[in-house]
């Protein structure tokens, strides 16, 4: 999956998604594997919305700059504020 296009759609929606977030979330990147990539989101996080919420607002910025499948594989909370969130990633087909 690691290519650099796909590299730089990643860091621009992880740009993204912390410009409108941040501080009550803040994603970094972790890892860009095979049908893989790995983020920590780490932040306040808004209780009401459910910490999911924040999961899942991710995949709709990445689909902004890439043409992807993408869905949450697993995520553990590695902190008391923090986790890391790990997504299966496909490129799709170009039409």
């Amino acid at each position: 999956m690691e290519n650099s296009s796909f590299r730089v759609a990643v860091q621009r929606a992880i740009k993204d998604y912390n410009k409108f977030r941040r501080p009550e979330a803040k994603a970094s990147l972790v890892k860009i594997g095979k049908n893989q990539l790995t983020i920590d989101l780490e932040g306040s996080f808004c209780r009401g919305c459910g910490v999911s919420d924040y999961f899942e607002d991710f995949i709709y910025e990445l689909k902004r700059y890439a043409r992807v499948k993408i869905t949450i594989s697993s995520f553990e909370q590695t902190e008391p504020e923090k986790f890391r969130v790990k997504y299966n990633v496909r490129l799709s087909e170009a039409k």
